[in-house]
């Protein structure tokens, strides 16, 4: 009894000592394909992660410039490569682009244009100062005599006298000129030329351009009102004034007539008596003009 106990214990010890070698090979199969599989979900995990990265990547850039930005030298930006800054016109000292003409040039004007204006005459006027393009003075030598500047190339004409004509020594103020033909200089005369009449009077010319001018009459009436009227013969501009005088003694003023015109042409007055108020000589009467 005692060795049937003892031979089942060793045949069962024998029998757990002959199943122990087979344990440890189990579980190495058992763990070789759990690292398999493990390894397997780390790079599926790995590269889905990575894949991820890069779309959120390329999702979140910004946009790339098409040029890179220019360094910056201070707070001025240099041009990028490759580019010619545009030359700008340079700037005046109040930093207005510098004007391509110069300003005295005067533009061509499109019309023609004249302007007449009535004024007192100085108590002394020196016609060689007052005309420098041009003088001219009636009545110093008579009737018909007539002094003139002697380079001013006869710009200023009269017309041929229509009506009956004395010479005056009336005037107020007194005319000087150096320079003169025939009379070469005088200090001061105060003569002139009238004559009588409703519709009588005085013709005269001068010439027009594009370049201002100034033409200065001096004129008087005596018992009658003096009518000029200026017209330019490249247009249809005209102007006028009147000097009305009803007292017997000799009224003077300058008429000043300030013109242009679009081309060359001339500028035309008629200085006339329009009302006649007394029974005598009663009209309008001319000194001198001058042309600047």
């Amino acid at each position: 009894m005692p060795s049937t106990g003892d031979g089942r214990r060793r045949g069962q010890a024998g029998h757990r000592r002959a199943a122990e070698p087979t344990a440890p090979h189990a579980w190495n199969e058992y763990l070789s394909s759990a690292a398999v599989i493990l390894a397997g979900v780390l790079v599926v995990i790995g590269f889905g992660f990575v894949a991820a990265r890069g779309l959120s990547s390329n999702q979140d850039a910004p946009e790339r410039p098409l040029d890179p930005p220019a360094p910056a030298l201070g707070d001025v930006r240099l041009p990028s490569p490759g580019l010619i800054p545009l030359v700008s016109a340079t700037p005046s000292p109040s930093g207005s682009p510098t004007p391509s003409t110069s300003p005295s040039d005067s533009p061509t004007p499109s019309r023609d244009v004249v302007r007449v204006a009535l004024g007192d005459v100085p108590e002394k006027v020196d016609l060689s100062k007052d005309g420098q393009t041009d003088w001219v003075h009636w009545g110093l030598g008579g009737t018909f005599a007539l002094e003139r500047d002697k380079g001013g190339n006869f710009r200023i004409l009269e017309g041929a006298p229509t009506a009956p004509r004395f010479q005056h020594g009336l005037s107020p103020e007194t005319f000087s000129w150096t320079g003169g033909d025939p009379v070469a200089t005088t200090d001061g005369t105060k003569t002139g030329i009238r004559t009588c009449g409703k519709g009588n009077g005085f013709t005269l010319t001068a010439p027009a351009g594009t370049t201002p001018r100034l033409l200065k009459l001096y004129v008087g009436s005596v018992s009658a009102r003096g009518k000029l009227t200026a017209r330019l013969t490249t247009g249809d501009s005209t102007g006028s004034t009147v000097l009305d005088n009803r007292g017997g003694t000799l009224r003077t003023a300058v008429i000043t007539v300030a013109y242009q015109a679009p081309k060359s042409g001339q500028l035309r007055l008629t200085w006339v008596t329009d009302t006649a108020y007394g029974k005598g000589c009663a009209g309008v009467a001319l000194e001198a003009a001058t042309l600047s």
